[in-house]
């Protein structure tokens, strides 16, 4: 059980960094399309496309849910 538990830390380690560097790299696409427009290429334009789309596309009321059900989460972790 012990080694189950070890592994799945490790799994959650490493998800967390994934993560963690697929943010940092749409960051950076975001910032490459602010510096260079329309010139920056295909590819970052579609990103940025796609995360406007996304961001449209969340309302306040889904905000407010996700916002809701994480400090439920937060009160229950304590």
């Amino acid at each position: 059980m012990k080694q189950l538990d070890s592994y799945l830390v490790k799994l959650r380690s490493w998800l967390l960094r994934a993560v963690e560097l697929m943010g940092l790299v749409l960051v950076v696409l975001v910032l490459v399309y602010l510096l260079l427009g329309e010139a920056s290429g295909d590819y970052v334009v579609s990103v940025v496309t796609n995360v406007s789309l996304l961001i449209s596309a969340v309302t306040p009321q889904a905000i407010i849910g996700l916002a809701l059900i994480a400090a439920v989460v937060a009160y229950l972790r304590r």
